[in-house]
């Protein structure tokens, strides 16, 4: 007797974050210390990305350390593209964290940095993206329940 069950893909889990509200008063930097909260239901294959914005043609967001957060456990986002700001004024960084498994419960984001532009208020986004465990289908779980009762049936008349 062959068993089957299918499996429902699960559904997209997507956060997004960000402050758009980073501006020096022109004497110092603007410093920030954001932390976003989220829960996941299940464990979640997830991602992260973050990217500086700004009005400006370039962002003036300087995006220090990044990770996420449960607990004890943590995991650091690498900087993708980075700005030299000895050299430059303006550029914009990107960070990001390859999908991983994440357990289920409540999560943090963390971004630390500092802004320096002067114009506009400037900032970044987080987009926390993935996919839940497949589960599998109700039809499929009852046939498999089925199946059991009859191989537990056929094993009493053996017997």
């Amino acid at each position: 007797m062959a068993f089957a069950a299918g499996a429902a893909a699960a559904a997209p889990v997507s956060f997004t974050f960000g402050n758009d509200n980073i501006m020096s008063n022109g004497e110092d930097a603007a410093a920030f210390d954001d932390i976003f909260n989220f829960t996941l239901a299940g464990q979640t294959l997830l991602g992260v990305s973050i990217s500086t914005l700004s009005p400006e043609l370039s962002a003036s967001v300087n995006i220090t350390s990044a990770f996420l957060k449960q607990g004890g456990t943590t995991f650091a986002l690498a900087e993708t593209h980075a700005v030299n700001w000895e050299a430059d004024e303006t550029g914009t960084e990107t960070w990001g964290l390859n999908p991983l498994w994440l357990s289920a419960g409540n999560w943090e984001l963390h971004v630390v940095g500092e802004g320096y532009g002067v114009k506009a208020p400037e900032g970044y986004e987080a987009t926390v993206s993935g996919r839940g465990v497949e589960l599998p289908e109700p039809t499929a779980l009852a046939l498999v329940a089925v199946a059991l009762a009859g191989l537990s049936l056929s094993r009493r008349r053996v017997g």
